[in-house]
């Protein structure tokens, strides 16, 4: 069976490195959602960045100083994590969570998790899926 969603093929102007994909099911939608993370190196300057495309959501895209920043702030307060990007958490009418999870460590970003629960045909949540991947450095 095809991918739902993958990573772009690189180009002469960017080098494109696939990190991590989950697809998923949601019974009440009976319909997947996907997900691809892949690293997006410029081959001019060398400037990169960790993108996350989506069926179903809005991707994002991470890049390193906004990164390195938000860890250093999160890492300050005992944080072990941040979200970043629009994404989905719980109500008591929809237990769906969608999260894009960047792991600190030390104050600065370590692993990048997409976390998600979804449906059951009743509405009820779902067991938990998640993948994750280390930061590119």
């Amino acid at each position: 069976m095809p991918a739902l969603i993958e990573a772009p093929a690189s180009t002469p102007a960017h080098e494109i490195t696939p990190l991590a994909s989950l697809d998923a099911y949601d019974a009440v939608l009976n319909d997947d959602y996907a997900f691809v993370a892949y690293k997006e190196a410029d081959r001019g300057s060398g400037a990169w960045r960790v993108r996350i495309a989506a069926r179903h959501m809005t991707g994002v895209v991470l890049e390193p100083e906004a990164m390195r920043l938000q860890a250093r702030a999160a890492g300050a307060q005992g944080k072990p994590f941040f979200t970043w990007g629009a994404g989905i958490d719980p109500s008591p009418s929809d237990p769906r969570l969608v999260q894009y999870r960047v792991h600190v460590e030390g104050g600065k970003p370590a692993r990048v998790e997409i976390a998600l629960q979804l449906r059951k045909a009743d509405g009820t949540a779902d067991a938990p899926q998640s993948v994750s991947f280390p930061w590119p450095a």
